[in-house]
Protein backbone atom coordinates (compact mmCIF):
# COMPACT_ATOMS: atom_id res chain seq x y z
CA UNK A 1 0.00 0.00 0.00
CA UNK A 2 0.94 3.30 -0.65
CA UNK A 3 1.84 5.51 2.85
CA UNK A 4 2.43 9.00 2.42
CA UNK A 5 4.61 10.82 5.42
CA UNK A 6 3.51 14.21 6.49
CA UNK A 7 6.68 15.77 7.87
CA UNK A 8 6.45 18.91 10.50
CA UNK A 9 8.48 20.83 12.86
CA UNK A 10 6.05 21.24 15.62
CA UNK A 11 3.83 18.16 16.91
CA UNK A 12 -0.25 18.39 16.78
CA UNK A 13 -2.24 19.14 19.89
CA UNK A 14 -2.84 15.14 20.28
CA UNK A 15 0.84 13.88 19.70
CA UNK A 16 1.32 12.69 23.21
CA UNK A 17 -2.63 11.42 23.33
CA UNK A 18 -1.65 8.90 20.87
CA UNK A 19 1.65 7.76 22.50
CA UNK A 20 -0.47 6.30 25.66
CA UNK A 21 -2.65 3.79 23.87
CA UNK A 22 0.19 2.47 22.20
CA UNK A 23 3.99 1.73 22.57
CA UNK A 24 5.24 5.18 23.18
CA UNK A 25 8.16 6.38 25.46
CA UNK A 26 9.20 9.58 26.61
CA UNK A 27 11.83 9.05 23.80
CA UNK A 28 8.88 9.90 21.36
CA UNK A 29 7.34 12.70 23.17
CA UNK A 30 6.96 16.36 22.51
CA UNK A 31 8.91 17.08 25.94
CA UNK A 32 11.77 14.91 24.85
CA UNK A 33 11.78 16.85 21.78
CA UNK A 34 11.91 20.48 23.35
CA UNK A 35 14.68 18.91 26.25
CA UNK A 36 16.89 17.51 23.00
CA UNK A 37 16.58 21.40 21.50
CA UNK A 38 17.07 23.47 24.47
CA UNK A 39 20.01 21.74 25.66
CA UNK A 40 21.69 20.17 22.86
CA UNK A 41 20.21 22.62 19.62
CA UNK A 42 19.04 20.15 18.07
CA UNK A 43 16.31 20.10 15.72
CA UNK A 44 12.74 17.86 15.46
CA UNK A 45 10.59 16.38 13.20
CA UNK A 46 7.49 15.28 13.72
CA UNK A 47 6.38 12.15 10.95
CA UNK A 48 3.21 10.59 10.37
CA UNK A 49 2.41 7.62 8.34
CA UNK A 50 -0.93 8.18 6.97
CA UNK A 51 -2.77 5.82 4.62
CA UNK A 52 -3.93 6.45 0.94
CA UNK A 53 -7.85 7.45 2.32
CA UNK A 54 -6.60 9.26 5.62
CA UNK A 55 -5.62 6.47 8.17
CA UNK A 56 -3.22 7.63 10.58
CA UNK A 57 -1.24 4.30 11.23
CA UNK A 58 1.82 5.36 13.12
CA UNK A 59 4.59 8.79 13.98
CA UNK A 60 7.79 8.95 14.71
CA UNK A 61 9.68 11.59 16.53
CA UNK A 62 12.73 12.18 14.70
CA UNK A 63 16.00 14.40 16.69
CA UNK A 64 18.63 16.51 13.43
CA UNK A 65 21.50 17.33 14.13
CA UNK A 66 25.70 17.93 12.69
CA UNK A 67 27.44 14.81 12.37
CA UNK A 68 30.27 16.97 13.65
CA UNK A 69 28.74 18.85 16.47
CA UNK A 70 30.32 16.99 19.15
CA UNK A 71 34.15 17.93 17.86
CA UNK A 72 36.69 20.20 18.43
CA UNK A 73 37.65 20.90 15.05
CA UNK A 74 34.24 21.59 13.80
CA UNK A 75 35.50 24.57 12.19
CA UNK A 76 38.42 23.47 10.40
CA UNK A 77 35.85 19.91 9.55
CA UNK A 78 33.24 22.13 7.77
CA UNK A 79 35.69 24.00 5.60
CA UNK A 80 37.34 21.19 4.22
CA UNK A 81 34.39 19.22 3.78
CA UNK A 82 32.21 20.00 1.05
CA UNK A 83 28.39 19.38 2.65
CA UNK A 84 27.62 18.75 6.09
CA UNK A 85 25.98 15.47 6.44
CA UNK A 86 22.99 15.13 8.73
CA UNK A 87 22.06 12.49 11.63
CA UNK A 88 18.80 11.54 11.70
CA UNK A 89 18.45 10.15 14.98
CA UNK A 90 15.12 8.37 17.01
CA UNK A 91 15.06 6.43 20.10
CA UNK A 92 12.20 3.40 20.46
CA UNK A 93 10.27 3.73 16.97
CA UNK A 94 8.25 4.69 14.72
CA UNK A 95 5.29 4.41 17.20
CA UNK A 96 2.57 1.38 14.39
CA UNK A 97 -0.44 1.98 15.53
CA UNK A 98 -1.71 -0.96 13.32
CA UNK A 99 1.53 -3.47 13.26
CA UNK A 100 -0.98 -5.22 9.39
CA UNK A 101 1.32 -2.22 8.49
CA UNK A 102 4.55 -2.66 9.45
CA UNK A 103 6.31 -3.46 6.26
CA UNK A 104 4.63 -0.19 4.19
CA UNK A 105 5.62 1.90 7.00
CA UNK A 106 9.71 0.71 6.62
CA UNK A 107 9.04 1.12 2.90
CA UNK A 108 7.82 4.90 3.53
CA UNK A 109 10.72 5.70 6.08
CA UNK A 110 13.47 4.18 3.61
CA UNK A 111 12.46 6.33 0.82
CA UNK A 112 12.45 9.21 2.81
CA UNK A 113 15.48 8.67 4.78
CA UNK A 114 17.70 7.61 1.20
CA UNK A 115 16.12 10.87 0.18
CA UNK A 116 17.42 12.95 3.03
CA UNK A 117 20.81 11.55 2.13
CA UNK A 118 21.63 11.59 6.12
CA UNK A 119 23.57 9.77 8.25
CA UNK A 120 20.96 7.16 10.19
CA UNK A 121 21.06 6.31 14.11
CA UNK A 122 17.25 4.79 15.18
CA UNK A 123 16.25 1.77 17.46
CA UNK A 124 13.20 0.16 17.45
CA UNK A 125 10.75 -0.58 20.62
CA UNK A 126 11.97 -3.79 22.50
CA UNK A 127 8.15 -4.78 22.45
CA UNK A 128 8.18 -4.46 18.46
CA UNK A 129 11.41 -6.62 18.17
CA UNK A 130 12.31 -6.83 14.42
CA UNK A 131 9.90 -4.07 12.90
CA UNK A 132 12.90 -2.36 11.46
CA UNK A 133 14.73 -5.53 9.86
CA UNK A 134 12.75 -5.05 6.60
CA UNK A 135 13.92 -1.88 6.14
CA UNK A 136 17.14 -3.66 4.10
CA UNK A 137 20.00 -1.77 2.90
CA UNK A 138 21.39 0.63 2.66
CA UNK A 139 20.77 0.64 6.23
CA UNK A 140 22.56 -2.08 8.78
CA UNK A 141 20.30 -3.57 11.27
CA UNK A 142 22.22 -4.86 14.29
CA UNK A 143 20.90 -7.07 17.17
CA UNK A 144 21.15 -5.25 20.59
CA UNK A 145 19.26 -6.13 24.31
CA UNK A 146 17.53 -5.07 26.89
CA UNK A 147 16.30 -7.15 30.44
CA UNK A 148 12.92 -5.88 31.00
CA UNK A 149 10.88 -6.51 34.16
CA UNK A 150 7.29 -6.94 33.27
CA UNK A 151 5.88 -5.04 37.12
CA UNK A 152 2.52 -6.13 36.22
CA UNK A 153 3.01 -10.14 37.74
CA UNK A 154 3.10 -8.25 41.47
CA UNK A 155 5.65 -7.26 43.76
CA UNK A 156 6.20 -11.16 45.38
CA UNK A 157 6.57 -12.84 41.76
CA UNK A 158 9.35 -10.38 41.49
CA UNK A 159 10.94 -10.78 44.67
CA UNK A 160 11.14 -14.63 44.15
CA UNK A 161 12.76 -14.00 40.40
CA UNK A 162 15.82 -11.92 42.16
CA UNK A 163 19.22 -13.38 42.05
CA UNK A 164 19.27 -14.85 45.99
CA UNK A 165 22.62 -13.90 46.42
CA UNK A 166 23.58 -10.85 44.35
CA UNK A 167 20.35 -9.28 43.91
CA UNK A 168 18.49 -10.17 47.32
CA UNK A 169 21.13 -10.59 49.86
CA UNK A 170 22.59 -7.31 48.21
CA UNK A 171 18.90 -5.73 48.92
CA UNK A 172 18.94 -7.33 52.96
CA UNK A 173 22.69 -5.74 53.81
CA UNK A 174 22.12 -2.38 52.45
CA UNK A 175 18.91 -2.10 54.28
CA UNK A 176 20.96 -3.43 57.70
CA UNK A 177 23.50 -1.15 57.24
CA UNK A 178 21.38 1.69 57.74
CA UNK A 179 20.84 3.11 53.67
CA UNK A 180 17.61 5.05 53.64
CA UNK A 181 15.68 5.75 50.17
CA UNK A 182 13.74 8.73 49.50
CA UNK A 183 11.97 9.90 46.33
CA UNK A 184 13.85 12.53 44.36
CA UNK A 185 13.24 16.21 44.62
CA UNK A 186 14.72 19.12 42.22
CA UNK A 187 16.19 20.51 45.16
CA UNK A 188 18.13 17.18 45.43
CA UNK A 189 19.68 17.69 41.78
CA UNK A 190 22.93 19.44 43.18
CA UNK A 191 24.22 16.47 45.27
CA UNK A 192 22.38 14.09 42.61
CA UNK A 193 24.65 15.57 40.08
CA UNK A 194 27.83 15.75 41.94
CA UNK A 195 27.74 11.89 42.71
CA UNK A 196 27.10 11.33 38.99
CA UNK A 197 30.22 13.99 37.97
CA UNK A 198 32.28 11.64 40.28
CA UNK A 199 30.14 8.42 38.57
CA UNK A 200 31.66 9.24 35.17
CA UNK A 201 34.54 11.54 35.80
CA UNK A 202 36.88 8.83 34.27
CA UNK A 203 34.70 9.46 30.88
CA UNK A 204 35.05 13.14 31.16
CA UNK A 205 32.37 13.73 33.97
CA UNK A 206 28.45 14.55 33.48
CA UNK A 207 27.48 17.70 31.77
CA UNK A 208 26.51 21.36 33.81
CA UNK A 209 23.89 21.27 36.61
CA UNK A 210 22.11 23.38 34.17
CA UNK A 211 21.36 20.85 31.68
CA UNK A 212 20.12 18.43 34.64
CA UNK A 213 18.28 21.27 35.65
CA UNK A 214 16.71 21.70 32.14
CA UNK A 215 15.97 17.99 31.58
CA UNK A 216 14.08 17.89 35.49
CA UNK A 217 11.66 21.27 34.41
CA UNK A 218 10.92 20.08 31.10
CA UNK A 219 10.44 16.07 31.71
CA UNK A 220 9.39 16.09 35.30
CA UNK A 221 5.29 16.79 34.14
CA UNK A 222 5.18 13.60 32.26
CA UNK A 223 7.13 11.27 34.99
CA UNK A 224 10.53 12.25 35.28
CA UNK A 225 11.61 11.63 38.82
CA UNK A 226 14.16 9.56 40.79
CA UNK A 227 15.51 8.07 43.88
CA UNK A 228 17.94 9.20 46.33
CA UNK A 229 20.14 7.18 48.90
CA UNK A 230 21.34 8.28 52.07
CA UNK A 231 23.56 6.92 55.18
CA UNK A 232 23.18 9.17 57.92
CA UNK A 233 21.83 12.07 56.12
CA UNK A 234 24.63 11.79 53.43
CA UNK A 235 23.75 11.08 49.73
CA UNK A 236 25.29 7.58 48.70
CA UNK A 237 23.48 7.23 45.53
CA UNK A 238 21.02 8.12 42.89
CA UNK A 239 18.85 6.94 39.97
CA UNK A 240 16.98 8.98 38.30
CA UNK A 241 14.27 7.65 36.09
CA UNK A 242 11.57 8.39 33.35
CA UNK A 243 7.75 7.14 33.94
CA UNK A 244 5.84 8.09 30.45
CA UNK A 245 2.53 5.57 29.52
CA UNK A 246 3.98 3.02 32.39
CA UNK A 247 7.53 2.41 31.08
CA UNK A 248 10.30 2.65 33.47
CA UNK A 249 13.36 3.91 31.73
CA UNK A 250 16.91 5.00 33.67
CA UNK A 251 18.45 8.48 33.10
CA UNK A 252 21.54 8.26 35.13
CA UNK A 253 22.59 5.96 37.99
CA UNK A 254 25.20 7.96 40.11
CA UNK A 255 27.04 6.04 42.99
CA UNK A 256 29.60 7.47 45.45
CA UNK A 257 32.99 6.64 46.77
CA UNK A 258 31.51 6.33 50.13
CA UNK A 259 29.15 4.07 48.64
CA UNK A 260 32.04 1.57 47.17
CA UNK A 261 34.54 1.83 49.60
CA UNK A 262 31.90 1.14 52.43
CA UNK A 263 29.81 -1.55 50.37
CA UNK A 264 26.42 -0.39 51.57
CA UNK A 265 25.13 -1.97 47.87
CA UNK A 266 22.43 1.53 47.45
CA UNK A 267 22.23 0.73 43.55
CA UNK A 268 20.53 -2.48 44.74
CA UNK A 269 18.37 -0.92 46.88
CA UNK A 270 17.63 1.19 44.45
CA UNK A 271 16.89 -1.14 41.90
CA UNK A 272 14.32 -2.75 44.26
CA UNK A 273 12.10 0.89 45.31
CA UNK A 274 12.09 1.55 41.55
CA UNK A 275 10.11 -1.44 41.08
CA UNK A 276 8.31 -1.35 44.31
CA UNK A 277 7.33 2.51 43.02
CA UNK A 278 6.38 1.24 39.74
CA UNK A 279 4.12 -1.58 41.15
CA UNK A 280 2.36 1.35 43.30
CA UNK A 281 2.18 3.72 40.15
CA UNK A 282 0.95 0.94 38.04
CA UNK A 283 3.27 1.16 35.84
CA UNK A 284 4.10 -1.58 33.10
CA UNK A 285 7.32 -2.50 32.51
CA UNK A 286 11.26 -1.36 33.40
CA UNK A 287 14.05 -1.46 30.79
CA UNK A 288 16.87 -2.00 31.88
CA UNK A 289 18.43 -1.34 28.68
CA UNK A 290 21.91 -1.06 27.35
CA UNK A 291 22.97 -5.00 27.30
CA UNK A 292 25.13 -6.30 24.41
CA UNK A 293 23.52 -9.95 23.54
CA UNK A 294 27.43 -11.43 22.89
CA UNK A 295 29.40 -9.59 25.38
CA UNK A 296 32.78 -9.50 23.98
CA UNK A 297 34.82 -8.38 27.07
CA UNK A 298 34.79 -8.09 30.90
CA UNK A 299 32.81 -4.45 31.20
CA UNK A 300 30.05 -5.98 29.00
CA UNK A 301 29.86 -9.71 30.50
CA UNK A 302 29.74 -7.69 33.83
CA UNK A 303 27.07 -5.03 32.82
CA UNK A 304 24.57 -8.38 31.02
CA UNK A 305 25.26 -10.31 34.52
CA UNK A 306 24.14 -7.68 37.00
CA UNK A 307 21.33 -6.84 35.08
CA UNK A 308 20.09 -10.26 34.47
CA UNK A 309 20.52 -10.45 38.16
CA UNK A 310 16.81 -8.65 38.78
CA UNK A 311 15.03 -11.65 36.87
CA UNK A 312 13.32 -9.74 33.48
CA UNK A 313 12.89 -11.73 30.19
CA UNK A 314 15.95 -11.12 27.74
CA UNK A 315 15.07 -9.36 25.13
CA UNK A 316 16.44 -8.55 22.18
CA UNK A 317 15.58 -5.81 19.41
CA UNK A 318 17.27 -3.46 16.51
CA UNK A 319 19.42 -0.79 16.13
CA UNK A 320 19.43 0.42 12.70
CA UNK A 321 22.80 3.13 11.12
CA UNK A 322 23.58 4.63 7.61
Amino acid sequence: MNIEIQEDMIPDESWNDRLLHFLGTVYQTKEYAKFTESARKWESRYLKFVTSNGKLIGQLMLNVYSKFENRKIVSLLKRLTPYDKHVYRWVYGPVVFDSSFNQDICNALTKYLVLKNCMVSGSEHPLSSGSLSSLGAPFTYKTWGTFLIDLSVGKEILWSKLDKHSAKKNIERSQERGVTITEMKKSDLIGYHKMLHETKLKAGGYQHLSRLEQLWDILHPIGLTGFMAYENGQPIGGIMISSFNGYINEWGVARSERDTIAKLYSQDLLKWKIIEWGIENKCHYYDLSGVNPDPVDQKEMGIYKYKKKWGGDFIKYGLISL
